[in-house]
């Protein structure tokens, strides 16, 4: 069997699977995580995200959606591209990742933001003392 699949092979379950393996790395070097939550999203969802600040529920604002315009047309212009992913400081950790996002890539992201900036929120002490990542969510809500 092959080490990666074909770039464009990935699934829900082999993003679980990769999921688990990085997971038990993650433990062995002695990272202390939030529990993650992952959300695969398509380009116009991340677009969304950059506009709102990456919070996934946020007040109305007219300059949200002028954002979006102005994020979308450069996109679409190939004047920019996305990010490969985006991690919200929560509890549970959320981690959007790109549907276009090749599986190596998304375990890459998996590794590097569901644990190492998951790990760096919740063991940052300014963190902990002006954030608090259980009560974000409904904070904004």
């Amino acid at each position: 069997s092959q080490p990666l699949p074909s770039p464009n092979d990935w699934t829900f379950e082999l993003i679980e699977d990769y999921h688990a393996v990085i997971k038990q790395t993650a433990a062995r070097f002695g990272l202390d995580t939030y529990a993650n939550q992952l959300e695969v999203i398509t380009a116009e969802q991340m677009m969304d995200a950059y506009a709102s600040v990456g919070m996934p529920v946020n007040y109305r604002h007219w300059s949200y959606g002028k954002e979006f315009i102005a994020t979308e047309r450069s996109y679409k212009r190939g004047q920019m591209g996305l990010a490969y992913e985006i991690v919200i400081n929560s509890d549970p950790c959320i981690a959007y990742l790109m549907e276009e996002n090749t599986l190596a890539m998304q375990a890459l992201v998996i590794a590097h933001a569901c644990y190492g900036h998951n790990s760096f929120f919740k063991g940052n002490y300014l963190f902990r003392m002006w954030t608090d990542a259980s009560s974000i969510i409904d904070y904004l809500v």
